[in-house]
């Protein structure tokens, strides 16, 4: 059972980052998508939670 919340988890991590960096290549350019995809990478969750708080004060 671990081991399937430990995958799922990790796909939903995955989806995140290619989700965010699509949705920031297209709003912003590329570059500014590579750094937020690294972001949420390193934090995680949190970079994640950070991103769409900061996507949405645009």
């Amino acid at each position: 059972m671990e081991a399937i919340f430990g995958l799922l988890w990790f796909a939903i991590g995955i989806i995140a980052l290619f989700w965010v960096y699509s949705d920031a290549s297209e709003k912003r350019g590329s570059n500014i998508g590579c750094l937020w995809a690294l972001v949420v990478f390193l934090l995680g969750p949190i970079g994640f939670i950070i991103y769409l708080v900061v996507r949405n004060s645009d």
